[in-house]
């Protein structure tokens, strides 16, 4: 693994958290209901996951599973970053592998690694960073 200085990536701010529901509608009932957080249209396509979304735009993902309320693969941080290639270039270049990257329907890029512990983190761009995909019929 390459040296590297602190603050290489530049991380802007929490984009999204995610947390495991065994039942969603049960779940909305306090996270849309009781805390106020509104639903947003989903830009992945998995009917598993609902997409919640602050006032000051962090978004909060469930997603409905057995497993919950944890499935490691899915629990994660989701950084947002200033310069997506640039990070994505630092990671590979101190020895984190890049598992999965790709782009959402609102144009946010994003990227999945590990950190030391096997923790999932990903990284992300806001929406609008690259041309948006076209949602399937």
């Amino acid at each position: 693994m390459r040296s590297h200085m602190p603050g290489q990536i530049k991380t802007k701010q929490i984009n999204h958290v995610t947390t495991m529901v065994k039942d969603t509608a049960r779940a909305m009932k306090f996270y849309n209901e009781l805390l106020g957080i509104k639903q947003i249209e989903s830009q992945v396509p998995n009917p598993e996951i609902t997409w919640l979304q602050l006032d000051n735009g962090i978004m909060v993902h469930l997603i409905e599973t057995e497993e919950a309320p944890v499935k490691p693969e899915n629990t994660h941080h989701a950084f947002e970053v200033e310069d997506f290639e640039g990070t994505m270039k630092i990671l590979e270049e101190n020895g984190y592998e890049i598992s999965r990257h790709g782009v959402r329907y609102d144009g946010q890029g994003f990227m999945f690694t590990h950190d030391p512990d096997g923790n999932r983190v990903e990284f992300c761009t806001g929406s609008g960073y690259f041309p948006a995909p076209g949602r399937p019929d």
